[in-house]
């Protein structure tokens, strides 16, 4: 719960009702949420698609396509819609198969309900079995894997196809179920290439110079 008393969220009725329509579709907070809100009508204007990768029930895709819906920006959602994989030995809590409580039917029944027809679900192992559908440089990463391996593998695929301008979002940075994504960022954040941002609420962003 942030300390200031500013709440922009408050006199954005679309968001509010986005929110409570994609709510139960989520694991992310309200304040994360809001993030990638404001992120997604940011970068709108940069070439490149969206990338969503640990799309879970679908929330967070569907705040990311709405923020991009009229323009037709294309967003990607990849997931294994099988639970974690690649976890290991920098991991210490997740041991693959976690979050399969989902399905590829219910993240396009919720863009359907919601009116985003521009998102495309990619069902397997990213990018092993889909990073080849994805198509022309990425604007916006949201990268929501909580393990090590999967990250780093999603990273190496995504940051030379990153606009200039474009940003990385991990959702999981400092929280003890997630060491492994915390020890990644903490890894690439001093790269000359990017300017590196920790938001207190749980998100780290890497933003491409």
């Amino acid at each position: 719960m942030p300390y200031a008393t500013y709440a922009p969220w408050l006199s954005d009725p679309h968001f509010m009702s986005l929110y409570e329509s994609v709510k139960n579709h989520t694991l992310v907070d309200f304040y994360r949420c809001w993030e990638l809100y404001t992120l997604g009508h940011q970068l709108a204007g940069l070439d490149g698609c969206y990338l969503e990768v640990g799309v879970w029930r679908g929330g967070t895709g569907a705040i990311l396509a709405d923020t991009v819906k009229d323009i037709a920006k294309p967003v990607y959602l990849a997931d294994t819609f099988t639970g974690v994989v690649k976890d290991g030995d920098k991991d210490t809590v997740y041991r693959g198969g976690e979050h399969a409580d989902t399905s590829v039917e219910t993240v396009e029944d919720l863009m359907a309900g919601l009116g985003l027809a521009n998102t495309r679900v990619l069902e397997g192992i990213f990018p092993d079995d889909t990073g080849n559908a994805v198509l022309g440089d990425i604007a916006l990463l949201h990268c929501d894997v909580d393990v090590y391996e999967s990250a780093a593998h999603i990273i190496d695929y995504a940051q030379h196809r990153l606009c200039p301008g474009g940003v990385i979002v991990f959702d999981d940075y400092g929280f003890d179920s997630c060491v492994g994504i915390t020890r990644l960022v903490n890894e690439l954040k001093d790269d000359s290439k990017w300017f590196f941002f920790h938001n207190l609420n749980g998100h780290a962003l890497l933003f491409k110079k």
